[in-house]
């Protein structure tokens, strides 16, 4: 799953018909069910029906999470919520999400984040973003590797010892 989060101000969480008539205004080609409670509803938000949508949650933002790392934080500053966009790979759903996703940035002064290139994008640039034009990240965020390092720990040169023995007692046997 691909998520965008909206980081927002709860106080500016716009009503569904205002959010989708702002979409429209936008020039996106998205139907957003303007009959929603956007405060309230959690779940697959179809735009218009099932074919085509994305995964609306909205909860309280207190802390920045190890994810979200200190440039971040500081780029999200003192919003207090954040409206998660979840979807598939199908690209009508990047699409709905992408344009909602963009538009409630915008109309709330929000901060977006687009999670798979780690940025976080400014309300202003959020309609470019959106439409796949130039826009410059205001954050980043550098996923760290998962992998440690190799070391050579007294229990692996026990094992590469071993190893080594029993390549040399198998060479010497067979001669």
């Amino acid at each position: 799953m691909i998520t965008y989060n909206v980081f927002l101000d709860r106080a500016r969480l716009p009503a569904a018909a205002d959010w989708a008539r702002a979409i429209h205004e936008a020039g996106f080609k998205v139907e957003l069910n303007p009959d929603f409670e956007p405060a309230a509803y959690s779940g697959y938000l179809p735009c218009p029906d099932d074919r085509t949508g994305f995964e609306y949650y909205l909860e309280s933002f207190t802390e920045p999470t190890f994810e979200i790392g200190d440039a971040g934080a500081k780029a999200i500053g003192p919003r207090n919520t954040v409206a998660s966009l979840r979807f598939s790979g199908r690209s009508s759903d990047r699409d709905a999400a992408t344009a909602a996703a963009a538009t409630l940035t915008a109309m709330t002064d929000g901060v977006l984040f687009d999670t798979e290139p780690g940025h976080f994008i400014a309300a202003d640039a959020a309609l470019a973003w959106a439409r796949n034009e130039r826009y410059q990240p205001i954050a980043t965020y550098h996923r760290r590797a998962l992998r440690r390092k190799a070391r050579l720990t007294p229990p692996i040169i026990l094992r590469l010892l071993i190893i080594l023995f029993l390549v040399f007692a198998i060479y010497w046997l067979r001669r």
